[in-house]
C-alpha cells in the first residue's frame, strides 16, 4: 500500500505463476507417487472413457464409404507393394525371413499399423477437445486414452485378417502355384505351416504392453502439443523413421552384426514386436533378453508418461 496526497491506493504486485513447461526438466524422472489414487480416479471415470472411445470408433467411420474396411486395406496393400518389391529384387532370398515374406510383413503391419495410429492419433487429443478440456472437469487423461483405446477396433479386424491370410497362404497358395507358375515365386517356403500353438499365449501378453508403450509415448507427446502446436509434425517424422529401426520389414537376424544393431536393439519396439513375431509366427515362448527389456521399457515409460502428464494437467486450461 502506498500514500499520495492522503489518498491510499493499493499496489499491484504481479505474482508469476509456476513454472509450467521448465517443470520438465526437473520433474523428467520423477514418478508421481499418488499414481495409484490417478488409476482409481480413472477407474471410477470407466464409463466416461467408454463414452469418447465409443465417440471416437463411430467419428472415423461416419459417411465413410469403405468404412471399417481401411482397417484391412491399409495394412494389406503395404504388404503387397512389400511383397512385390522384395520379390523382384530377390531381398526375400537374401534375408533370413523365418516364414513367408506376405506372412512376416502381414503380421509385422497390423501390429505397427496400430502402434503408428495410436500414437498419431493420441498426440492430438488435448488440442482437438480442447472445449471439453476448458470448460469441464474431468481426468484429462480419459482423452489420450480413448484415443488409444479408439484404435483396438481397427486392430482386431487386421489381426483377424491376417490370422485368415495366414492360414490361406500355408494351405491355399501351395495348391495355387501347382497350376499357376508364376505364384511358385510367392510360395518359395511352402514347408511353413500357420496353426494354434501354445505360444500364442503370449500374444496378448506382449500386445498390452505395446499398448501400455503406445500410451505412454501419448501422455509425453500430447501434453507438450498443448505447448508446442508443431509437435504433430515431429511425431509424424519420428514414426516414419522408427519404422525402419523397428524389425518390421526385415527380420532381426538379418541385422545381426551390423553397425545399426545396438540403435535397434535398445529400441523396445524391436523386443515388444520381435517377442509378437516368435510366439505367432515361429510358435516359440519369446522369452529373450530383448524381449523382457522391452517389455520393462513399455511399463516404465507408461509410468513416467502418466506422472509427467499429471504434473501439466493443471496447466492445461490456461495455454491450449
Amino acid at each position: 500500500m502506498s500514500e499520495r496526497r492522503g489518498i491510499t491506493t493499493p499496489e499491484l504486485t504481479v505474482v508469476e505463476d509456476e513454472s509450467r513447461l521448465p517443470q520438465f526438466f526437473r520433474r523428467f524422472f520423477i514418478f508421481d507417487l499418488r499414481l495409484p489414487l490417478h488409476l482409481l480416479r480413472l477407474w471410477q471415470n470407466a464409463y466416461l472413457l467408454y463414452a469418447l472411445t465409443l465417440r471416437g470408433v463411430r467419428a472415423r467411420y461416419k459417411q465413410s464409404v469403405v468404412g471399417i474396411g481401411w482397417a484391412v486395406i491399409t495394412p494389406a496393400a503395404m504388404t503387397a507393394v512389400f511383397t512385390y518389391l522384395f520379390v523382384r529384387t530377390r531381398l526375400n532370398e537374401a534375408v533370413p525371413f523365418p516364414c513367408p515374406f506376405p506372412v512376416y510383413a502381414l503380421c509385422m503391419l497390423t501390429f505397427w499399423t496400430f502402434f503408428q495410429r495410436a500414437v498419431a492419433n493420441g498426440s492430438t487429443a488435448l488440442v482437438t477437445n480442447m472445449d471439453l478440456v476448458t470448460k469441464v472437469y474431468f481426468p484429462r487423461e480419459v482423452l489420450p486414452i480413448s484415443s488409444v483405446l479408439t484404435n483396438l477396433v481397427d486392430w482386431a479386424v487386421a489381426f483377424a485378417m491376417f490370422v485368415l491370410a495366414a492360414f490361406a497362404h500355408s494351405h491355399l497358395v501351395p495348391r495355387v502355384a501347382d497350376h499357376f507358375p508364376y505364384w511358385q515365386r510367392y510360395a518359395e517356403t511352402s514347408d511353413y505351416v500357420f496353426g494354434p500353438h501354445v505360444a500364442w499365449l503370449w500374444v496378448p501378453l506382449l500386445f498390452a504392453a505395446l499398448v501400455l508403450f503406445a500410451m505412454g509415448v501419448v501422455f509425453f507427446v500430447s501434453a507438450l502439443q498443448v505447448y508446442f502446436r508443431d509437435m504433430s509434425h515431429l511425431v509424424n517424422l519420428a514414426l516414419f523413421l522408427w519404422m525402419f529401426l523397428t524389425p518390421v520389414l526385415y527380420p532381426l537376424a538379418a541385422v545381426a552384426g551390423g553397425r545399426a544393431t545396438t540403435l535397434i536393439i535398445l529400441n523396445p519396439l524391436t523386443g515388444i514386436l520381435d517377442g509378437i513375431r516368435l510366439a505367432l509366427l515361429n510358435g516359440r515362448s519369446p522369452w529373450e533378453h530383448h524381449v523382457i527389456y522391452g517389455a520393462g521399457c513399455s511399463l516404465i515409460l507408461f509410468v513416467a508418461g502418466y506422472s509427467f502428464f499429471k504434473h501439466e494437467e493443471r496447466y492445461f486450461a490456461d495455454v491450449v
